[in-house]
């Protein structure tokens, strides 16, 4: 059918693995059909300009189940192979940062941002070994950049609260579905003779519309949306006969979207929009979010509005819990909130709150399983950890007013990251010490690795710079090296936002990443599964049956000869982690 082929792999093979791939392909008498083998370093996905992901949300169940039989650093080696693509892309080779929780000796691996440091350092240094002209000169210069590796324990607050901002409250409140470049959902339209008709819309980077508004606070997406649209019919110089000539609501922008037929792709995005933020309200409206979540913030954040430390927190949650109309995810949400919140958890209280929410045992199991998280259920838990907290607080800024009760907790994420850039992050806690205790021992193949493997010129790629007055306006410069933050076991939306705002308040490139993004529910359900086995992953590329039947030798005898194994990595032989990966994925 094809006169020859490329072959592209999204990341480097082992080396066992090639040979096998070899080896098939000169029994096939193939050789001369290869044109290219090219290992491409792209073993992630760009959801956004600033986030990737790994998109294996199984990673989560197979490193903190209470589960012996999961082989935790063939699984830190997977994922360190994947953080190996994302810095050649960006062409850094980064100091790493990484959290050091003080209670190690607690039942679950709390050592798991340590053992993946040093796991990605194994690969950037025999990355480097078999590249020396890598990281690629950087213009204008700048020092090496910092990758910064956490896991799902350093903020087990951030996944149970409700976000109001548009692109975290239509991820927890709507029926959306993950794709790979954002979010899909489908809604129903009315049209302009009344009928109903069922409407597709994806949030992804390509929608301007979306990129404006998915950072901000529901009630100033609304605002925004209007504004947009008046501006939109102002510069388009259309007027109406009939009817207002500006939206003052989304009603009024519903009503003039369907005298616009001859602005199909605005009237579809601003229509798509309106519709998604009035669900939100209809939702936040329908399920009480204005009283839970101003008593989540009072939780997460440990004050009111006010100031003042909450007082019978028990008390207030016990009505919300009692009433039937709150689903048994939110009141699950709530109590893990209070457990993850509580110095100390009182057995009877929490007793209380489980007899008055009557929740179902996949429920109790998420409440029950928090332990596996460092999250303590009674009042005798190792209290190390406070030091981390304590040191993580931030002096309230007079002069940065927090505009909305309903969204005043910061992200431990964010915290940490403005206390690298700043220069007091607790280097105990979060030290950056493995390039140093690595390079002692990391090159000592150097030379028999370089002629083993060709060298791979690699090309750098900017997500993010892209120019906020118009395409052709050159990008500003940032102002210090780049920052990569990857969470072990899922990043939430908010963790996301934070991301853009510490990119936009230092001038920094900084990018987020995760084995995978969680939302509050999808969490909560996979806590409930962490004491459960987890099942071997299933391989996604099926073993090789074909018959082999043509000669391997060339006219004159001889064998044929495969074009160069174009890569840039010295595989990991100690390796077991799983590469089935598809090659959609990018």
């Amino acid at each position: 059918m094809y006169a020859a082929a490329h072959v592209h792999f999204i990341n480097a093979l082992e080396n066992n693995t090639f040979n096998e791939f070899t080896r098939l392909l000169n029994a096939a008498n193939a050789a001369n059909d290869i044109k290219s083998l090219k290992e491409m370093y792209v073993d992630f996905l760009v959801r956004e300009n600033c986030v990737y992901s790994l998109d294996d949300e199984k990673k989560f169940l197979r490193l903190f189940a209470n589960d012996e039989t999961v082989q935790t650093q063939a699984e830190l080696e997977d994922i360190a192979k994947e953080l190996l693509c994302v810095c050649v892309t960006l062409g850094e080779n980064p100091l790493i940062r990484y959290h050091r929780p003080l209670d190690i000796k607690e039942t679950i691996n709390r050592r798991i941002p340590e053992q993946l440091a040093k796991a990605v350092q194994s690969e950037l240094d025999n990355f480097c070994a078999t590249n020396p002209e890598y990281p690629p000169p950087r213009d204008p210069p700048l020092p090496s950049g910092t990758l910064i590796i956490l896991d799902r324990t350093i903020d087990p607050i951030s996944p149970f609260l409700h976000e109001f901002t548009y692109q975290a409250m239509v991820a927890d409140l709507l029926e959306v579905e993950e794709i790979p470049t954002g979010l899909k959902y489908e809604y129903k339209y009315t049209q302009e003779d009344g009928t109903t008709q069922d409407q597709e819309v994806t949030l992804v980077e390509t929608d301007p519309v979306y990129c404006t508004i998915r950072h901000m606070h529901i009630a100033n997406t609304t605002e925004k949306l209007i504004s947009d649209f008046n501006a939109f019919l102002d510069e388009n110089q259309i007027s109406s006969s009939s009817g207002p000539t500006t939206a003052a609501s989304l009603s009024d922008m519903k009503n003039m979207i369907s005298n616009l037929p001859q602005y199909q792709e605005m009237k579809s995005r601003f229509s798509a929009h309106m519709n998604i933020a009035s669900e939100c309200m209809s939702e936040f409206k329908s399920q009480n979010l204005e009283e839970i979540g101003l008593l989540e913030q009072d939780m997460a954040c440990g004050e009111t509005p006010e100031g003042e430390k909450p007082k019978n927190l028990v008390e207030a949650l016990t009505p919300i819990l009692d009433d039937p109309l709150t689903s048994q995810m939110v009141k699950t949400r709530l109590i893990l909130l209070w457990i993850a919140t509580s110095d100390a958890v009182d057995p009877e209280d929490l007793e209380t709150l489980l007899a008055v929410a009557r929740l179902e045992q996949e429920y109790k199991d998420a409440i029950e399983n928090i332990k596996l998280l460092g999250v303590q259920l009674s009042k005798s838990a190792n209290k190390l950890g406070k030091k981390m907290k304590k040191g993580l607080k931030k002096k309230t800024n007079p002069q940065q007013e927090v505009p909305f009760d309903l969204s005043r907790y910061v992200p431990v994420v964010k915290r940490i990251v403005e206390g690298h850039i700043d220069g007091t992050i607790d280097q105990s806690l979060f030290p950056n010490n493995i390039r140093n205790v690595k390079q002692r021992n990391t090159r000592k193949n150097t030379e028999e690795a370089v002629k083993e493997v060709p060298k791979l010129r690699v090309y750098k790629t900017q997500w993010h710079k892209k120019s906020s007055k118009g395409t052709n306006a050159a990008p500003k410069p940032p102002s210090g090296p780049p920052i990569i933050i990857f969470i072990v076991g899922g990043m939430t939306y908010s963790e996301i936002r934070s991301a853009y705002e510490i990119a936009e308040t230092f001038d920094r490139e900084v990018y987020i990443g995760s084995t995978h993004i969680i939302t509050p529910d999808k969490f909560v359900t996979d806590l409930g599964k962490l004491d459960k086995k987890i099942p071997p992953p299933k391989g996604l590329i099926p073993p090789y049956t074909g018959s082999i039947h043509k000669s391997n030798s060339v006219p004159g005898g001889g064998q044929q000869a495969l074009p160069p194994r174009t890569t840039s990595s010295v595989p990991n032989s100690n390796s077991k982690g799983h590469h089935h990966k598809l090659l959609g994925k990018w």
